[in-house]
């Protein structure tokens, strides 16, 4: 199925990660040129390497999302380079696990600066630059932790929580400019992050979901690709959960 992404411009941060690299490579699979950032010049060396063999144009900047100045300079070199941003892709794993009362308090503004106030760096960043163009896309990585509390995973699945709320009130309020906002939100995925969950008390992460087993990095990709193509114009303001059927109903 053609996905309508062709030549268009994607960016993505926290594209070195597990499920950012996919969600890179997933775009460039579909003809995309992409941006990617993150904080690791050498690991975005390697990913843009992979994305021009698979016959891709690649853009890597190395910025930390919690810079706004920076996230600023960053989108505008896109557009400088890349002549527009047409999907905005964002990614960050807060790795802050633990018992409630375990947990400094110092981790939870970790997880407000690095992965909240991050997130919001990059809206404020590009979405100026869609509505100039009158048509865009941001799909958030936020985590079904932000609809159904994991008890060890409370710093992050609160700021996924107040993510998917700002991403609702971004889809009402940009709608009307034909830019769509949606959440891509993953349970359970095989990575190192999942381990560090594991390790931490989780237990079994794929006991109790309906499909029995982990999901794939790649499949979260798969999803993202989705919302920002063609095949989704009549989709925004949705939290889409990607977690083998594992949400209960609330």
């Amino acid at each position: 199925m053609d996905m309508g992404l062709k030549d268009k411009v994607a960016w993505v941060t926290g594209a070195t990660g597990a499920i950012g690299r996919e969600i890179a490579l997933a775009f460039a699979r579909e003809g995309a040129k992409i941006a990617i950032s993150a904080r690791s010049e050498s690991a975005l060396r390697e990913l843009a390497d992979e994305i021009e063999q698979v016959g891709s144009v690649a853009l890597a900047i190395s910025v930390d999302v919690t810079n706004t100045v920076g996230v600023g300079n960053a989108a505008e070199q896109v557009v400088a380079q890349m002549g527009r941003i047409d999907v905005l892709a964002t990614t960050v794993a807060v790795p802050a696990f633990g018992p409630f009362l375990e947990i400094d308090g110092n981790v939870f503004r970790q997880a407000l600066e690095v992965k909240y106030l991050g997130y919001i760096n990059c809206f404020q960043a590009v979405l100026p630059h869609m509505s100039e163009r009158g048509s865009g896309a941001i799909v958030a990585i936020t985590g079904t932790g932000g609809k159904q509390p994991i008890n060890i995973h409370l710093p992050g699945g609160s700021v996924n929580a107040a993510l998917n709320l700002i991403l609702k009130g971004l889809a009402n309020e940009y709608g009307p400019q034909n830019i769509r906002v949606n959440a891509a939100s993953p349970g359970p995925i095989m990575s190192e992050r999942q381990q560090q969950m594991i390790d931490a008390g989780m237990g079994n992460p794929a006991k109790g979901v309906p499909l029995g087993r982990l999901g794939e990095a790649v499949e979260v990709a798969d999803a993202v690709v989705f919302l920002a193509s063609e095949r989704a114009a009549y989709i925004t303001g949705q939290v889409l959960s990607l977690d083998g059927g594992g949400i209960k109903a609330l």
